[in-house]
């Protein structure tokens, strides 16, 4: 069941909606955006991250303010939280990093953490990133900070599927006008 969001926070979702559909099909700017205004949000959060699988690392790709320093960040993938997050398809919530046995707990202490949450982001039936918050307090985190991470994960997930269809249709417009246009550019000069 999941926590209800407080009118201030379900208005804040509808400024980043807002914001989101200015931003257009810049995938970037909507993660960090998207990242930015967890971190508003979730009053515990000391930073989000958005991090995309890349091989068999976690990278971090976009990140709010706070976390400026570990952008372009890589972990292992199968010792990490958000790897396992991946893998399970479902949000999971460290509370201490110092006695879960799931985290990387050198990783958690270069980046100053002590509780965290991750969700999976979705683009069509594969996951292929989480969104994370985290704090560098033990359980920093309540359902409803959980509830509002899973619906910005949602977000951004929907962001990423218009930019990669623009993208495959823009790829196509031009495949086809490039077989349409330039063998007639080709004739006409014979």
């Amino acid at each position: 069941m999941q926590a209800q969001l407080s009118n201030q926070q379900l208005m804040s979702v509808i400024e980043t909606l807002t914001a989101i559909a200015k931003l257009g099909i810049d995938l970037h700017a909507v993660m960090t955006l998207v990242a930015n205004q967890v971190q508003k949000l979730v009053e515990a959060a000391t930073g989000a991250i958005v991090e995309l699988a890349e091989g068999e690392d976690m990278v971090y790709r976009a990140v709010s303010n706070q976390a400026d320093h570990l952008l372009g960040l890589r972990l292992n993938r199968s010792t990490s939280l958000s790897g396992m997050c991946i893998e399970q398809r479902e949000t999971l919530y460290c509370q201490d990093s110092e006695t879960d046995p799931r985290v990387n707990r050198e990783a958690c202490r270069r980046v100053g953490l002590r509780s965290m949450a991750v969700v999976p982001l979705f683009y069509e039936e594969e996951v292929i990133g989480v969104l994370k918050i985290y704090s560098d307090q033990v359980q920093a985190f309540n359902e409803a900070d959980l509830s509002l991470l899973g619906l910005m994960s949602e977000l951004i997930a929907a962001a990423m599927y218009h930019a990669i269809k623009f993208s495959q249709i823009q790829c196509s417009t031009i495949r086809i006008c490039n077989d349409n246009i330039f063998p007639c550019l080709f004739r006409s000069s014979k």
